[in-house]
């Protein structure tokens, strides 16, 4: 969408309102987004990269000769929601760490269930919900669950207090690399640590988001 679309749709309080203008202005339908999700997981069980922000980037590279829907791949979408926790559990995965398909599988459809829009209408980032599925999936909690439940609310809740409180409209890189840099220190906590990828200044993609954050986003370039 252009700037003076954008405009108009950020003056939109209604969910079904908001995303479908929000649709129209892109040329594009939910079906379009529902179709491509079933695209993603294949992909990702098939990765062998160990370090989670290589692989997070590898995967949606991946995933712009699938979409079909438009020229190009949309910078933001909800497939960050799932690709998230799924990239997270894969890298453990190809860390020789007990994780299987299963597991990946698991990430995925629950970060699935998280909706389009949710940092703006529910006050949650599916990426930085989607730390505290990991979180969950590592630890084998449930509802029923004590401090394995605990562990998840607590990442998922630095997670999004920290994208919160970078500003600004939404970014899906930006929401991404947060909840990937802050996953670090909490595997390794849990005995699970991995290779660590520098973060800072590391987004590459930043002129395709007509609304990114610049400056003030720690992962925009520095000169």
């Amino acid at each position: 969408m252009n700037n003076d679309e954008f405009e108009q749709a950020k003056t939109i309080p209604y969910y079904d309102e908001f995303m479908k203008t929000c649709l129209e202005f892109d040329n594009l339908t939910m079906d379009d987004y529902v179709n491509f999700m079933a695209k993603i997981l294949p992909i990702i069980l098939t990765r062998e990269e160990k370090e989670p922000i290589v692989l997070f980037e590898e995967v949606i590279e991946a995933l712009r000769g699938q979409w079909t829907a438009s020229a190009e791949l949309p910078f933001h979408g909800p497939w960050h929601h799932a690709i998230l926790p799924a990239v997270l559990i894969t890298a453990l995965r190809n860390n020789g760490y007990t994780f299987n398909e299963k597991d990946i599988r698991e990430a995925f459809l629950r970060g699935a269930k998280i909706p389009a829009g949710a940092c703006g209408f529910c006050g949650v980032c599916g990426a930085g919900t989607g730390l505290g599925i990991a979180i969950s999936i590592v630890e084998r909690s449930n509802p029923f669950r004590d401090s394995e439940r605990t562990h998840a609310f607590e990442a998922a809740t630095k997670a999004n207090e920290r994208i919160g409180k970078l500003g600004g409209p939404r970014c899906c890189r930006l929401s991404s690399y947060m909840s990937l840099g802050l996953a670090k220190p909490l595997l390794q906590e849990l005995n699970l640590p991995l290779p660590e990828a520098k973060l800072i200044g590391r987004c590459k993609i930043h002129s395709l988001n007509a609304q990114c954050h610049g400056q003030k986003c720690p992962y925009y370039p520095r000169r």
